[in-house]
């Protein structure tokens, strides 16, 4: 058991900013569907158009909050936008998908009410 424990967090150590870049990839995808502009999107959240850019690039982390006033912004629910994260990951095949994968298996055994 603290193989495997120790094997989770030396996969997380080892990450950069891998969720965020899919994350940013579906803030974009949903702020096109949208009919929004990057620049519309990053003043509704009081943020320069420049972070709104690092963010859907997956250069700057997105916390928590930020994920949740996008959604909010973007009229689309919180669950959502982590579904789509969570299915881009899937349908990845790059190594860093792989190591979320892997993450994301480990943590499929937690529930969240």
């Amino acid at each position: 058991m603290n193989f495997e424990k120790n094997k989770i967090n030396s996969l997380y150590d080892n990450r950069d900013n891998q969720v965020s870049t899919y994350c940013g990839a579906v803030i974009k995808q949903i702020r096109r569907e949208c009919g929004m502009t990057g620049a519309e999107l990053a003043k509704k959240l009081n943020v320069s158009q420049q972070q709104m850019s690092r963010y859907e690039r997956g250069i700057n982390k997105i916390s928590v909050d930020m994920l949740f006033y996008l959604s909010i912004v973007l009229n689309v629910p919180l669950v959502k936008v982590i579904k789509q994260v969570l299915l881009e990951i899937e349908k990845s095949n790059s190594d860093d998908a792989l190591m979320l994968k892997k993450l994301i298996a480990a943590s499929d055994t937690v529930y969240f009410y």
